[in-house]
């Protein structure tokens, strides 16, 4: 998107706000942000500055950005900037972290005005409009599996999923679909933000191993899989004492991280496989699909088990990722 750029040395905001517009119109441009620069509400000059740019441009919308992780100082932060600009709506950003959206109460509460965006990440594609009702049962601690069904559904190949699913159904799950899925996975964003998506994530995290959730344990999981040849890979029953030492030496990662890996993979496959009572609940949810079925409490998914199939194969990587059971 063109982006316009004052000459070095401008200060003055609203001369460059004329400038701005009248080189727009050469663009054939329809619509235009003016992104300010960020001001601490006590600093009265620069709200001052801020009230005349508003005066001058006359906007159709005032959005004032705060992050989620300021915490109860948002009050004061949407209380000055409301009463200086009116503003008409808030975005926030960072609620992919710690912060669970307390800030989102409070500053609807004092503004009284909607938070319209959020912003979940760095990319683009974390960055869209606000859902109240998902955000509430995350503050609860309630999950948002509608989310996670959407998000998921945007970033997975669903062909590949629903291939790798089935080889899991049938026992034939090996490294080379582990290895699939840890990309799919990678694609999805940082683990953690993901599983916050869960119901209950917050108690589950608390059990899990310490540093099952680093993003660096993906990348040794996916080093220790490319040190094995493809032989091996198609075939996990290969990966005999000597086998796992050279694959250890190989990837630069202790043997014990190699078997434990084996180990938990080998669990995790007997446990998804049609053996297992985790393979018949997944064989007769795909048959729910055949039959044209939808899942209680997932309304707008569309089609059924479809987006949920690759949420199936997400599961079975996790189960190594997380290193079993402590």
């Amino acid at each position: 998107m063109p982006v316009y750029k004052p000459a070095p040395g401008s200060r003055d905001v609203v001369a460059v706000a004329r400038e701005a517009l009248e080189w727009a119109r050469t663009q054939n441009g329809t619509a235009m942000i003016f992104d300010t620069a960020g001001r601490q509400e006590v600093d009265e000059a620069l709200i001052d500055e801020l009230r005349q740019l508003h005066a001058f441009l006359s906007p159709r919308e005032t959005l004032l950005v705060a992050d989620a992780a300021t915490g109860q100082q948002a009050v004061n932060v949407a209380q000055t900037f409301d009463r200086a600009v009116n503003v008409t709506g808030i975005v926030l950003t960072k609620l992919d972290g710690d912060a669970r959206g307390g800030a989102a109460l409070s500053m609807r509460s004092v503004t009284g005005k909607p938070i319209k965006f959020s912003g979940e990440g760095e990319k683009l594609d974390q960055f869209g409009p606000f859902v109240p009702g998902r955000m509430a049962d995350r503050i609860l601690g309630m999950g948002d599996i509608v989310g996670l069904v959407e998000h998921a559904a945007a970033r997975i190949d669903e062909e590949q999923a629903a291939k790798s699913m089935d080889r899991m159904m049938s026992g034939k799950f090996d490294f080379n679909d582990f290895l699939d899925q840890m990309k799919m996975m990678q694609n999805l964003g940082p683990l953690e933000g993901l599983l916050g998506l869960l119901p209950g994530f917050g108690k589950i995290k608390k059990q899990l191993p310490e540093g099952a959730l680093d993003p660096k344990r993906m990348k040794h999981m996916e080093a220790i899989v490319l040190s094995m040849t493809a032989k091996e890979r198609s075939n996990p029953n290969l990966l005999n004492p000597s086998r796992r030492r050279r694959i250890a030496a190989g990837c630069g990662r202790p043997l014990m991280e190699v078997n434990k890996l084996i180990k938990n993979f080998s669990e995790m496959r007997k446990m998804m496989s049609g053996k297992g009572k985790m393979g018949a609940m997944m064989k007769q949810m795909a048959s729910m699909k055949g039959k044209g079925g939808k899942i209680p409490g997932l309304p707008g998914m569309g089609g059924g088990l479809g987006g949920l199939k690759g949420l199936g194969g997400l599961g079975g990587g996790l189960g190594g990722l997380f290193g079993g059971r402590r």
